[in-house]
């Protein structure tokens, strides 16, 4: 049985060091934008410089196989593996096999300068530039794929995996291509170690492909080798979907057409995991009403992949569903807070009878820190950072806030905050929108909300000193800061965004009809996001009267 104590909330301090601040409530994009970049922080790229030396001196015995029991098939697994210290290039044993000369076996040494470029990067942090860090290492190793380069429109550039709108008559990646290839493709395509490793997790690694080859010939759909397999054609070995009936001709055909269109994505971008396109193309065509019931069948699968061993309780309220490990009656107690607090998080955002989130939303209550900590984990990929009480996202179907229950009283978080802040960071972040707006009108939302506790004060006092935490205009755009800071930061940035009030819902109902956030700021304000993040800055660094 686990004892783990409830971490408890650490809000941010100015002028405390950035190693030391920490915040109640951390949205998840802060904690993936700030890990380790190595176009920032290293001088030596990962996909275009090491993969490449991993694989021609170790692919066929550690990232093809598994000799020795050692595997690095991806980023992920060689960094899970223990053969890399990060910052410590001399200490990691994946240098020692190789300055000993006991790897790589067989011939084909490694040479002094190909050796010196690992150690660098393991010293400054490891960190990679790939787009999907569990992508096969000899699909990152060749990030331009020669089947889709070999299909050039008359400008010169491939379209493959660009962002395209539809025109009429057009076939929807994220409808009607990418739910099949979720459907039929991505179960033996996906994971570690992929079915003739070629992963289909998302839409660049399908095209990037496999030791075969590309299998999308954007342009030209009957040279599209994924469309032979389909069709079992043409084609050397097994029809696929393998060991399963065929596709029908009409869905086949969807996928032929989408190719000849330039195999172009319409919604997010071709990095992203097809599932999540997936939803938003579901989302995007299904009615209020039965995105509602898709979002409502997903929401215990979320909780069953990261705690597979406790039935959780589930409530649903008519505008939201909450799920959690608490009492029954403490679960009942907290969703219909939870539906109080949506009616006025609504009023906040959206206003009259308008849905605050097409389909709903999703929140996770979580009793224990060790509970909260496998969800994390199992959205994340990642340890989930000592003391973050919530976050928001989306994750395949399911818009959701999850959260960890205060353990006292005396949190500085109060439970209605801590749910305000989830239930406008949920409905915020399917809205697909940057995360320094999510976490900042998240936070206004619930401010105007709780507009006495005590942490919303500390929010709007510490707001000016967290953006001169940050440094640069630049940084808090891209996330290069603490998270505490950040958050603090874009809640006092987007609340002069959002005066008057009404200003916020106007934002939102822009972006309903279409607009991007820039335009939709721009129109009301004047000027662009990081034009407006400087004049505020400059006014938060006037002495107050």
């Amino acid at each position: 049985m686990h004892t783990a104590p409830i971490d408890r909330p650490r809000l941010f301090r100015p002028g405390a060091g950035r190693r030391s601040i920490a915040v109640a409530v951390v949205p998840v994009w802060a904690v993936l934008i700030l890990a380790p970049s190595a176009a920032v922080a290293q001088n030596v790229s990962f996909s275009r410089q090491v993969a490449p030396l991993l694989v021609r001196h170790c692919g066929n015995c550690h990232v093809a196989g598994r000799k020795g029991g050692f595997q690095m098939q991806s980023y992920v697994a060689l960094m899970s593996s223990g053969m890399v210290q990060k910052g410590a290039g001399q200490a990691s044993r994946l240098v020692e096999v190789i300055e000993t000369g006991d790897m790589p076996r067989g011939g084909g040494k490694v040479s002094r300068d190909d050796l010196a470029t690992i150690i660098r990067w393991i010293d400054s942090g490891a960190a990679c530039d790939a787009a999907d860090p569990a992508a096969p290492l000899d699909g990152v190793a060749r990030p331009v794929a020669p089947a889709a380069a070999a299909a050039m429109p008359a400008e010169g550039k491939s379209t493959a995996g660009q962002a395209r709108a539809l025109r009429p008559g057009d076939v929807s990646f994220a409808a009607d291509v990418a739910p099949v290839l979720v459907e039929h493709c991505a179960g033996c395509h996906s994971g570690g170690n992929p079915a003739g490793r070629l992963q289909m997790e998302s839409l660049a690694t399908l095209l990037r492909g496999g030791p075969g080859g590309a299998p999308v010939a954007a342009g030209t759909s009957a040279d599209s080798l994924i469309v032979k397999k389909l069709r079992g054609a043409g084609i050397e070995g097994q029809r696929m979907p393998r060991g399963r009936p065929p596709l029908p001709d009409d869905v086949i055909a969807k996928i032929a057409t989408w190719i000849d269109q330039g195999a172009t994505i319409d919604m997010l971008a071709a990095p992203t995991r097809l599932e999540t396109v997936a939803a938003r193309g579901r989302a995007r065509s299904l009615s209020d009403g039965e995105l509602r019931e898709v979002r409502r069948r997903a929401a215990p699968g979320l909780w069953k992949r990261s705690i597979p061993d406790e039935q959780p309780v589930i409530v649903p309220r008519e505008r939201l569903v909450l799920v959690g490990n608490l009492p029954t009656a403490r679960m009942d107690e907290v969703a219909d807070l939870a539906a109080r607090l949506e009616e006025r998080i609504r009023g906040e955002l959206v206003g009259g009878d308008l849905p605050l989130l097409k389909g709903g939303i999703v929140l996770y209550a979580f009793r224990q820190s060790y509970d909260f900590s496998a969800f994390w984990q199992t959205v994340l990929k990642q340890e989930r950072p000592k003391g973050v009480s919530g976050y928001a996202g989306v994750a395949g179907d399911v818009a959701y806030g999850a959260f960890l229950m205060p353990g006292s009283a005396a949190d500085p978080v109060s439970i209605d905050v801590l749910v305000a802040e989830q239930i406008a960071g949920a409905a915020l972040a399917g809205r697909n929108l940057p995360p320094w707006f999510v976490t900042g009108a998240a936070r206004v939302a619930a401010s105007r909300v709780m507009p006495k506790a005590p942490v919303v004060q500390e929010w709007r006092r510490d707001a000016g000193a967290a953006a001169r935490e940050l440094g640069s205009p630049a940084d808090f755009f891209a996330g290069h800061g603490d998270p505490a800071a950040t958050a603090t930061a874009a809640a006092g940035f987007v609340t002069a965004l959002a005066t008057p009030a009404a200003r916020l819902k106007q934002l939102v109902a822009a972006i309903d009809d279409g607009m991007p956030l820039d335009e939709a700021i721009a129109k009301l304000h004047r000027g662009g996001p990081q034009q407006l993040y400087e004049a505020w800055l400059a006014r938060q660094a006037k002495p107050r009267r």
